[in-house]
């Protein structure tokens, strides 16, 4: 950095950031409209640079012309037409901040400190920890608002976690800045070395393992982090697929978060016991007389089941398996999730059924649903490779699958289809044919792998039993 760019940032020695946004503001312009700088040179700058960043309404929409302008003039080598501040007050005036375009001039005419675009972009470092501060000061106060108020379970169960997830974020995304992983040699001798063994989990199904990799992956392992889209008409076994997977991982392995937004959590409970003593039966291969829906409903069981249910309260798969049944928002899952994760150090794995029922996911006066649903889709997609962890969504498909001969459905399918492919790594869809044709297997079940990001595309065929909540090979029924 030569001396008289470290003169400049030395200027700017408090935590206020008005000096940096006028300054860097009147800079633009003056490159711009003198035509001092170069378009490509100063577009790439104000890439880096979000709008966000600019506290006051007037310097936005200065913020907005200038990058504009920018963008434009490196696509057709434009002349500016005419002055930039005029053209931000009319902005502001057509959208009604009449008040905030008297203060446009005045912006536009500081002082600007940055003589060069090396030295506008040597503040941005600076800009961005001013700023991370103000977010932590802002979250901050709201910890001891909410701390100040009548003491709530629900506070420090909820609200106290997201908030402190809030301040790792923002302090991270700061202290992150420009740093590169460039370590290109040991990932080169990792490649080069055998592929562990223990960095997948079985699921028990041997046709699904083949389809994602051998497994669902393990916390952290080479193929964690992937978002899979589990989609189907109602009653083709949506949950009951989720179900089974849930209660055998968790039986097996490792710590599950299932996210029940339909059913209650007595619910799935009930079905994961179900599915449970299904399987416990099955291994050893006395399957006789296992607890259905209807026995935990009615509370009417044989004394082997009862003995069997009374032995369960003490499994593996009681204690690892961890349920939410309330409709929210994205934010308040992704927060529980988090804290689940640092504290259950084996949770590998989360089930959310299902994507429509998440809060906001409907369209709203901001925003469609397809951008809604996308919003949901893509922040799910950060939450798994950040944790390193599975996340599997349920999701529903359109109608329109109703009037085809074949009900199988297909990525056109899916409501908001475009953004659930562009962010699942894996999307399969589920057919129960008996569901559409009663002379069809009641027990069948086609599962088909329609986008396979690190692996193979097909159906799959399985067997379903909705009232044991299990799936299973075909050859093994």
């Amino acid at each position: 950095m030569s001396e008289k760019i470290s003169a400049i940032v030395s200027q700017m020695d408090t935590w206020d950031t008005g000096e940096i946004e006028d300054s860097f503001l009147s800079s633009c312009i003056f490159y711009l409209e003198s035509e001092q700088g170069s378009p490509a040179e100063l577009c790439e700058l104000v890439t880096q640079i979000d709008q966000e960043w600019l506290a006051e309404t007037h310097k936005k929409a200065l913020f907005h012309i200038i990058k504009k302008i920018a963008l434009d003039s490196v696509k057709s080598s434009m002349v500016v037409p005419g002055s930039i501040a005029v053209m931000a007050e009319k902005l502001l005036v057509s959208m009604g901040y009449e008040d905030e375009s008297q203060h446009v001039e005045g912006v536009a005419k500081s002082p600007s400190m940055f003589f060069s675009i090396e030295s506008l972009y040597s503040v941005i470092p600076l800009w961005r920890v001013k700023l991370a501060r103000a977010n932590l000061k802002a979250n901050a106060e709201k910890i001891i608002s909410i701390l100040a108020g009548t003491p709530d379970q629900k506070v420090f169960e909820e609200d106290i976690p997201f908030l402190i997830e809030n301040q790792q974020e923002i302090w991270y995304n700061a202290s992150a800045i420009d740093k590169k992983d460039d370590d290109w040699n040991s990932s080169i001798e990792e490649a080069l070395s055998s592929l562990p063994k223990d960095i997948t989990i079985p699921t028990g199904l041997a046709v699904l393992d083949e389809a994602i990799q051998g497994g669902i992956a393990k916390r952290n392992s080479p193929y964690s982090g992937r978002l899979l889209v589990v989609a189907a008409r109602p009653g083709m076994g949506k949950s009951t697929f989720a179900i089974h997977l849930a209660t055998v991982l968790a039986d097996t392995y490792c710590d599950v978060a299932f996210f029940s937004l339909e059913m209650s959590k007595k619910q799935v409970q009930y079905k994961s016991i179900s599915c449970f003593d299904y399987m416990n039966l099955s291994y050893q291969k006395e399957l006789v007389d296992p607890i259905r829906s209807h026995n935990l409903r009615l509370r009417s069981y044989t004394s082997a089941q009862r003995a069997r249910l009374e032995s369960y309260s003490d499994s593996q798969m009681i204690k690892r398996l961890h349920i939410f049944d309330t409709s929210e928002a994205i934010s308040t899952i992704s927060a529980k999730i988090k804290l689940l994760a640092k504290t259950r150090k084996n949770l590998s794995t989360v089930f959310i059924d299902y994507l429509q029922l998440i809060e906001g996911c409907s369209g709203d006066a901001q925003n469609t649903e397809a951008s809604n649903i996308g919003n949901v889709t893509r922040a799910l997609k950060k939450l798994a490779t950040s944790i390193g962890i599975d996340i599997f969504l349920l999701s529903q498909v359109n109608r329109g699958v109703e009037n085809r001969s074949d009900k199988m459905p297909n990525m056109s399918d899916l409501r908001a289809s475009g953004r659930i492919e562009e962010d699942a790594d894996i999307v399969m869809f589920l057919l129960r044919p008996n569901y559409y044709d009663k002379e069809k297997d009641e027990y069948e079940l086609a599962l088909s792998v329609a986008k396979n990001r690190h692996g193979m595309c097909g159906t799959l065929q399985c067997c379903i039993d909705l009232q044991s909540s299990v799936i299973f090979e075909r050859q093994s029924f």
